[in-house]
């Protein structure tokens, strides 16, 4: 009897503990992957689905950890009398909202429909005001410390003419603000241009620029519905599911060799000598942020693709196993 209980297992028994086991290494690795997903950050409230009040009563809201014009640091009266650039939109991609974004008449000027997780620096004229992170008070700043490949969005953008949007995404240490042409502080960078109307919800994604190989402390966006510099009144811009993109593991690095790459005629020329960065993918973006194409080269060296587009301004991206590079081409 003795034998029978502990050297003999009947089939139920058997087949209860494969059932033990199956379901322990399922939640094993289902933690796996929850730990590596957690492991990426992304943005606070990524699809503008919390509003809060902020001081306006209940019908100015702003979404949870962004904010606009009229949370600015220009005081309550200046905040009073700033119009309200922004709404808490049905028409979403995914969920219940999305954020609209509306270009304001304010007395004889244009304020852009803004947003930020940062803070407002109001000022007049509009094209003087920047956005900032305020790193001693975490009302005003996002603590971001991995190194995303992309940022991804879902947007519409309804432009009145000769207006453009704008979204920048900035990686950043210590203290830093948007626009700033000395990048002080800046880690990495993404920019993506709104030129033409985009009348149905369309995913957008734009590289991250890593001028710099430390560690970031935070991530600050600056999104204005109009050209900062000449906003037009009325052009409306929805955005929705913010996501960072990780394709690389590790810290993006730098190319110090950087590769040759321009158009001659509807033919992408890429030169390289540097054997270290390939295999290499080539990746080409219109102004919106649209991918064009996507190919892989196996060799360095000199490469010649077709790509019949139409005269413009492109961004090409080139990821190697080690290097990214990202910068702008024009197609004469």
């Amino acid at each position: 009897m003795i034998f029978f209980i502990f050297g003999f297992q009947s089939p139920k028994i058997t087949t209860l503990k494969k059932k033990i086991i199956t379901t322990v290494f399922f939640a094993f690795l289902c933690m796996i992957i929850s730990t590596s997903l957690i492991a990426q950050q992304q943005v606070e409230n990524p699809g503008f689905e919390l509003w809060e009040e902020i001081g306006f009563g209940p019908d100015t809201l702003e979404p949870v950890d962004w904010s606009s014009l009229k949370s600015s640091d220009g005081g309550s009266v200046i905040n009073e009398a700033i119009p309200v650039v922004w709404e808490q939109s049905t028409d979403a991609h995914s969920g219940m909202y999305s954020i609209k974004l509306i270009n304001m008449e304010i007395l004889t000027l244009v304020a852009p429909g803004t947003l930020t997780n940062g803070r407002v620096h109001a000022a007049v004229p509009p094209t003087d005001a920047y956005v900032y992170t305020i790193k001693e008070d975490p009302q005003w700043h996002t603590p971001f410390t991995d190194s995303p490949d992309s940022l991804r969005l879902w947007a519409k953008y309804f432009p009145q003419s000769g207006d453009i949007a704008h979204v920048i995404a900035i990686l950043h240490k210590d203290t830093a603000k948007i626009a700033d042409p000395d990048m002080f502080n800046w880690i990495a960078a993404a920019n993506l241009d709104f030129p033409t109307e985009v009348n149905e919800w369309t995913e957008f994604s734009v590289p991250f620029v890593y001028l710099s190989n430390e560690t970031p402390e935070y991530i600050l966006f600056a999104i204005y519905a109009g050209d900062a510099q000449a906003s037009q009144l009325g052009s409306i811009l929805y955005l929705d599911d913010i996501e960072m993109v990780y394709h690389t593991t590790g810290h993006p690095e730098i190319i110090q060799q950087k590769p040759e790459v321009y158009f001659a005629g509807d033919e992408l020329v890429i030169k390289s000598s540097d054997a270290n960065i390939t295999p290499l993918r080539i990746e080409l973006y219109d102004l919106t942020g649209k991918m064009i194409f996507n190919e892989r080269l196996m060799n360095a060296g000199h490469f010649r693709l077709n790509t019949n587009l139409p005269a413009g301004l492109y961004q090409c991206r080139i990821l190697g196993p080690k290097q990214n590079h990202s910068f702008k081409l024009i197609k004469h």
